[in-house]
């Protein structure tokens, strides 16, 4: 697993897991500067929530911060002309500046990460759920030197 420093405009994300189940999902922002992430933040009850602006310590809740490289995204899309269409940071993050407040939060349809990548890419996309990242997380190994492997391989630690 790498690691590098934090960008302006960097997708960002925090593996969440719990003792049962393992990884249980990905919570998804848009670095923005100063230590600063905008991302959904829970509301009253746990489909509730509207986009804010907090530090890094309260988006991570205590887990690592991982960052997701272009080319990650890339690989939701598979198709060169959405590269070549990503906006630059200060664009990325005047996008999730725009949306700071406003509510909406759907886990099907509009959740952190269809927010985090519409900001980067002005398309609404999840990877995880959708068919292929559902399977990958069923099939990703939960535990021992496979898991450790796959996180290595994947995973590009966020410095800060």
């Amino acid at each position: 697993m790498g690691s590098r420093k934090l960008k302006l405009g960097d997708i960002v994300f925090c593996q969440r897991s719990n003792f049962f189940f393992g990884d249980v999902y990905q919570h998804y922002g848009v670095y923005v500067g100063y230590h600063k992430i905008i991302h959904y933040i829970k509301g009253d009850t746990p489909l509730d929530g509207r986009i804010a602006e907090t530090s890094i310590e309260k988006f991570c809740d205590g887990d690592t911060l991982y960052i997701a490289e272009d080319d990650s995204l890339l690989s939701i899309f598979q198709d060169a002309d959405v590269a070549a269409s990503f906006y630059g940071p200060r664009k990325t993050v005047q996008r999730a500046r725009s949306m700071i407040g406003k509510g909406n939060y759907n886990l099907f349809n509009h959740n952190c990460e269809h927010f985090a990548i519409w900001c980067k890419t002005g398309l609404t996309e999840s990877t995880q759920l959708s068919i292929e990242g559902l399977a990958a997380r069923f099939l990703r190994p939960k535990w021992g030197p496979l898991k450790w492997l796959a996180n290595e391989i994947w995973r590009v630690e966020a410095e800060y």
